[in-house]
């Protein structure tokens, strides 16, 4: 047996000293102790004793990482035998040893699983990690042990209370536990590239969640969702970390393997209980898995049919920076020198040309064949860069700023959609939307169906508590609004800047044709927005953001009574109610639904609730893209949808999955019921109302039918009736009067129906209106 090195034996207590000893080491639990921090380690904060102390363990697992500089880190989980515990489950029996970048330990030992060795080691907890640093080999004790024989490895099956499930885990730090086979997967395997970390979640196989009917519905979620119960905290999830299969694979680049949403693990995974950004995560030495359900096939958007109906979608694009560096930035690239709020490294920024060109293609399929090239597109997280414009079908750039008012990368995603098989789009946005960064939203809309109304057509005047800021006296379309953020905002979650917005919505005002070339024109407000993230923070700034948002909704809808309103985006928080988070529901889209926009997620929770989702947070589905419309959109409205095509796939263009809802395009043709007391002589009439759901950009004819009802004598109390009369261009109302015969016979109340058609194209919500006379005998 190897020498015993010189260790330094002290204690915090007489009674540890007592057991602490050269030949009577500390066993894992009694460092771990009963509670979450150490009894051995500072009273508080991040550090380590100042004193070593003596542990004895069996090594269970490597584990190895790298840092955002490319420093190699090393470490291993020690675990006391199952025959040499200190006997209190309250206590863990696992513990992380840190070695940092050394690959051996003080003494020149290399870790390997199965010794049981003692060390002398400071013991620290580092945000909460209890772990031994400064280690130091004192014995190896035995070699070749079984592992999974030899010590405690438990089953990961948390239960679903988050403060019982922190309890779990906190009793099971760096031990071994085992994931086992048939667990369902509920996020994508999300990769941080800077340090090539990795996470990827799951729930038990035996999990509730598991057993449900619909294969799209086997998931939790973060907001209030019929299928979540959400106040239990959801914690039945379980993590799973890189750092053993990078240690397996003597690599610290390798990654866990790529996992979707509703795959399956295809065997046990083990590894060792690590807790890092504040989530409890186990270090699988290996893992893989079995390909479930398709989330891109759970109730996806349907095409529209172009000659009727018309497609609107919501898209963060996450980061879409070009790889040409804007002389006029000081923020825009790798290498230069920051702007006021925005500091290097700019890591948004692509690796090289190539793969800028790439992201553009798959982005640009996923507009042609997952969202079925919608009409309009609210994009958000943009690059605001404007040195190109388009030139016979490709981009071409210079120096000089606001080449032509019109984000490069937007148009750069406009052109590849062309090139990939789509229709032509135009991109649109106001600069002046823009955060320190250049992030910016705006718009993408296909040129055969909308184009943007002149500029000076937009006035607008918005009534908000606010100071206005100058750029809202501008003339341009779209443009944004912003104002100083008033002082009574609470700001006890913090705030984004002094404005109310940090990333102003556009607006923007486009001319709809009802059809592609149809002569049938009407006009769409589109507003755009991107609110600031973490639904838990900013949450006085967001409710105010809101208020900005439906103050504008109001402005539009008083001056223009007919207005279809599209309001929609990032807003990053989620649909009414956004309890639980905050803990104290700040109700922050509130204003919105106040002031009668239609969040239309109710819709499409309603209709296929398992999709009711656009973006997977440590494991939890939840919504922060949504779409507010305006009575008058809404009753258009034929379905909305959210295209899974990101937030569940490892290999997704963005965090943010697409909504798309499709409305009626064409006005739609009501005929209304009509009653008049029958008199006793001369002629009355019956006048039933025909209405248009929209004003039309031409003249409508409409004709009408009368055709007796069951309990109506032919001919004997009204005059037969047919004819056509015409709707104008601009109006949305005509009448159709039937005359009445009045008589002294004492009768029933007598019924007819109106049937109307209409000699263009419009749509017939109800052809069909039922007239009543009314017996006065």
């Amino acid at each position: 047996m190897p020498l015993l090195t010189a260790a330094l034996i002290t204690t915090p207590t007489a009674a540890h000293a007592a057991t602490n000893t050269a030949q009577d080491p500390l066993t894992v639990g009694a460092i771990q102790g009963t509670t979450a921090r150490s009894p051995y380690a500072p009273a508080s904060g991040n550090g380590s004793s100042s004193a070593k102390y003596q542990v004895r363990g069996v090594v269970t697992q490597l584990a190895r990482s790298h840092t955002s500089a490319g420093l190699e880190q090393y470490g291993f989980f020690l675990q006391s035998r199952k025959s040499a515990t200190d006997g209190d489950p309250a206590s863990s029996d696992g513990v992380f040893v840190f070695m940092g970048t050394f690959s051996t330990l003080i003494g020149g030992y290399t870790p390997k699983p199965g010794d049981e060795i003692t060390v002398s080691a400071r013991v620290a907890e580092y945000f909460n990690l209890t772990q031994l640093t400064s280690a130091e080999w004192v014995t190896t004790l035995t070699t070749g042990l079984d592992v999974a024989a030899e010590v405690q490895i438990d089953d990961a099956i948390p239960p679903a209370d988050r403060a019982a499930a922190d309890l779990f885990w906190e009793q099971r730090e760096g031990m071994q536990l085992r994931v086992r086979a048939g667990s369902g997967v509920v996020s994508n395997t999300k990769t941080y590239a800077s340090t090539d970390d990795a996470e990827v979640w799951l729930v038990d196989r035996d999990d509730p969640v598991l057993k449900r009917p619909d294969p799209y519905g086997r998931r939790v979620f973060r907001d209030a969702h019929p299928l979540d119960k959400v106040a239990d905290g959801n914690g039945n999830r379980i993590m799973l970390g890189p750092m053993g299969v990078k240690a397996a694979a003597g690599d610290s680049s390798v990654l866990l393997p790529p996992a979707r949403t509703f795959d399956t693990t295809s065997g046990d995974a083990v590894g060792g209980l690590y807790y890092a950004f504040n989530k409890y995560g186990i270090q699988v030495g290996s893992v893989a898995f079995t390909r479930g359900a398709d989330p891109a096939a759970n109730n996806p958007p349907r095409p529209a049919d172009r000659q009727r109906e018309l497609s609107i979608a919501t898209f963060n694009v996450e980061n879409l920076y070009d790889f040409r560096d804007d002389p006029n930035d000081g923020c825009d690239f790798t290498g230069n020198s920051g702007c006021p709020g925005v500091a290097p490294p700019f890591d948004y920024v692509p690796a090289g040309q190539s793969e800028y060109d790439a992201r553009l293609g798959r982005l640009a399929r996923q507009v042609v064949t997952g969202l079925h090239a919608p009409d309009l597109i609210l994009v958000q997280e943009a690059e605001d860069q404007d040195v190109c414009r388009v030139v016979a079908a490709a981009l071409s750039c210079g120096t000089a700023d606001n080449a032509d008012g019109k984000p490069d990368t937007l148009q750069e995603l406009a052109l590849t959609i062309g090139r990939t098989g789509g229709p032509a789009y135009d991109a649109a946005s106001d600069r002046g939307g823009a955060d320190a960064r250049g992030i910016v939203s705006g718009f993408l809309y296909r040129t055969d169906r909308l184009s943007l109304v002149a500029a000076d057509q937009m006035s607008l005047q918005v009534a908000y508590r606010g100071a206005p800021l100058p750029g809202n006296t501008d003339v341009a379309n779209p443009k944004v609004f912003n104002a100083v953020l008033p002082a009574d905002v609470d700001r006890s979650t913090g705030v984004d800047g002094a404005n109310v917005y940090t990333r102003a919505p556009q607006v923007g005002l486009f001319e709809v044709r009802a059809a592609p070339g149809s002569n049938d024109r009407y006009r769409l407000w589109a507003i755009s927005n991107h609110f600031p993230s973490g639904p838990e923070t900013r949450v006085g700034q967001r409710r105010e953001q809101a208020a900005y948002g439906a103050a504008i909704a109001d402005a539009i809808e008083a001056t223009h009574p007919y207005a279809r309103v599209v309001f929609g985006g990032d807003l990053n928080v989620f649909p009414r109610p956004d309890d639980p988070a905050p803990a104290t529901p700040g109700d922050q889209l509130g204003p919105l639904y106040a002031t009668g926009l239609h969040n239309l997620w109710d819709d499409l929770v309603a209709e296929a609730p398992s999709a009711a989702y656009s973006y997977v947070f440590e494991g939890q589905a939840q919504t922060l893209d949504q779409l507010f419309v305006n009575d008058a959109l809404h009753g258009d409205l034929i379905q909305m949808r959210s295209a899974h095509l990101n937030a569940d796939h490892p290999d997704g263009e963005s965090d943010h999955d697409p909504q798309v809802a499709r409305f009626q395009s064409r006005a739609g043709l009501t005929v209304g019921d009509a009653s008049v007391v029958e008199g006793n002589s001369g002629r009355t009439p019956l006048i039933f109302p025909v209405t248009l759901t929209r004003p039309m950009s031409q003249a409508l004819t409409v004709c009408a039918v009368t055709v007796p009802g069951t309990t109506t004598l032919p001919y004997a109390d009204y005059d037969p009736y047919l004819g056509c009369r015409t709707i104008p261009a601009g109006g949305v109302r005509v009448e159709f009067p039937v005359q009445v015969r009045g008589d002294r016979l004492r009768e029933h109340d007598e019924r007819l129906t109106l049937e109307v058609t209409a000699l263009s194209a419009v749509r017939v919500v109800d052809g069909r209106g039922t007239g009543t006379i009314l017996n006065d005998d």
